[in-house]
């Protein structure tokens, strides 16, 4: 119920949008025939499809003029203090945009209808119902960024409240059209609708600084930046058009809401073993070579733990070895795998404290083939490789493992990882859903329905550095949820 409802609003919010109640840029191409045919209209020819488009092309100068007017209320209706004086000359502005496009069509349309490509009755009625035969679903000025769940859910609202006068606002906008079509014309008409909108207009604009009021007034307060992309939207959640627009784009360097695990100049926070780990050049090095082998060896940062976050970090492999950086992790534990002679000789017994245990996302861009990076790793457990990379898995700790996807081919996928270069790898982890990002690409989905799984315990983060290799991390970037 609550889908349905938010669809409806959205559509209202649409409505009262300027760019996509009437305008049609002037390069559009038309729309293609559905079952309806262009628009919805029934039995339309392809003459009088290029006549209604040439017209709407035409009109564009208008439309636009129309739309512009619109966005000015939208944007005046948010302005505090409120200026009526201000609201009222905005909505006359828009009743004489609306007037000047209303009369423009009935001139246009009054030629297609004195030409052979005449429409029929019931095509003019779809016509006008469909705003003009505009064709396309529309569009809204994009999303608000950075909109919190809180804000998001004040918006909502704020649309709720409004949807009867925007219900009204969008039924005064078709009236215009449908009287604009009208035969005979009739000049009256289309003034008395045209009154009827700025009336509408009018009545939504001193309600939305009401209501825009209470939420600026709020600990939610809209930013100036997400105050402008709301004007965009015409004045409403609804209007950011949510179901329709793309998410914001890749921007790895987004950190808002994220904490730096790294200083970029000592290892404060950091535990490990230093006859391996160092800060260099802005970056947390790990080396281990043939005199000073490492075998196994994490650094561990100590001073948070998590269960659920994003992870952001920069991360290159030199050498043929290889890391992976371990989450909800644990130290202590008793290290399953045996050690190499030549590291028990240059270490001693194994610390514990430096050895970690749970989920790890792999980086190994050897200088053979790649068959690791990406892939979905529980380090010190039975489990191990849970989900390779190109893989979307199920499972349940120790239990059966299912193929519920491919993401794509192993081999093409690890050719988008670098060698000898910095990575940019992103870590998702939310309940028992893992996701791995390797400069942008998706790489690996694990779901771990196990509660009692070592992948699933709030933990540590470490670097991991193996065998005999260099391994360099920077710009550690921290969103934690729980």
């Amino acid at each position: 119920m609550f889908k349905r409802i938010y669809l409806a609003i959205v559509i209202l919010g649409l409505a009262g949008l300027a760019a996509a109640a009437q305008a049609q840029p002037a390069t559009a191409a038309p729309a293609p025939q559905g079952r309806g045919g262009f628009g919805g209209i029934p039995n339309v020819t392809p003459e009088q499809t290029a006549a209604i488009t040439q017209m709407n092309t035409d009109l564009a100068p208008l439309t636009q003029a129309l739309a512009a007017a619109r966005s000015a209320v939208a944007a005046e209706s948010v302005v505090q203090p409120r200026n009526d004086a201000a609201i009222r000359t905005k909505v006359a502005a828009v009743k004489t945009a609306e007037l000047a496009l209303a009369n423009a069509r009935a001139d246009a349309f009054a030629k297609i209808q004195a030409s052979p490509n005449k429409f029929a009755q019931a095509q003019v009625a779809a016509l006008a119902a469909g705003g003009g035969g505009r064709g396309g679903r529309g569009g809204g000025g994009g999303s608000i960024p950075d909109l919190s769940p809180d804000q998001g859910r004040m918006l909502y609202q704020m649309d709720t409240d409004l949807t009867l006068l925007m219900q009204a606002l969008a039924t005064a906008r078709t009236a215009v059209t449908t009287a604009a079509y009208a035969e005979p014309r009739n000049n009256a008409a289309i003034e008395s609708k045209a009154d009827a909108v700025s009336a509408a207009e009018l009545a939504l604009a001193n309600a939305r600084v009401t209501v825009f009021a209470r939420l600026q007034a709020s600990s939610n307060k809209l930013a100036p930046e997400q105050v402008t992309a709301f004007i965009a939207a015409g004045g409403s959640l609804g209007g950011a058009v949510r179901p329709f627009t793309q998410p914001e784009p890749i921007d790895f360097n987004y950190h808002k809401g994220y904490v730096s695990l790294f200083d970029g100049v000592s290892l404060k926070g950091w535990d490990g073993n230093p006859k391996f780990w160092r800060v260099e050049n802005g970056a947390i090095v790990g080396e281990s070579t043939a005199t000073n082998p490492s075998g196994n060896s994490y650094l561990v940062y100590r001073d948070v733990e998590a269960h659920d976050f994003t992870l952001k970090f920069e991360i290159k492999i030199e050498g043929a070895g290889g890391s992976g950086l371990q989450y909800r992790s644990k130290t202590g534990i008793p290290w399953l795998s045996p050690i190499p002679p030549a590291v028990t000789a240059n270490v001693g017994p194994v610390n514990l404290n430096w050895m970690m245990t749970g989920p790890q996302a792999d980086f190994w861009p050897t200088n053979g083939a790649d068959t690791y990076s990406g892939q979905f790793y529980s380090e010190n457990d039975p489990m191990r490789i849970m989900a390779w990379r190109g893989q979307v898995v199920e499972g349940a700790g120790l239990g059966t493992r299912h193929l519920m996807g491919n993401i794509g081919d192993r081999k093409v996928l690890g050719d988008l990882v670098k060698k000898n270069d910095w990575n940019e790898y992103t870590i998702i982890a939310r309940g028992g859903t893992f996701i791995h990002i390797i400069n942008g690409q998706l790489m690996s989905v694990m779901v771990d329905d196990d509660p009692k799984s070592t992948n699933n315990q709030s933990g540590l983060f470490g670097i991991e550095i193996e065998q005999i290799t260099k391994i360099s991390v920077r710009n550690i970037w921290l969103k934690k949820l729980n």
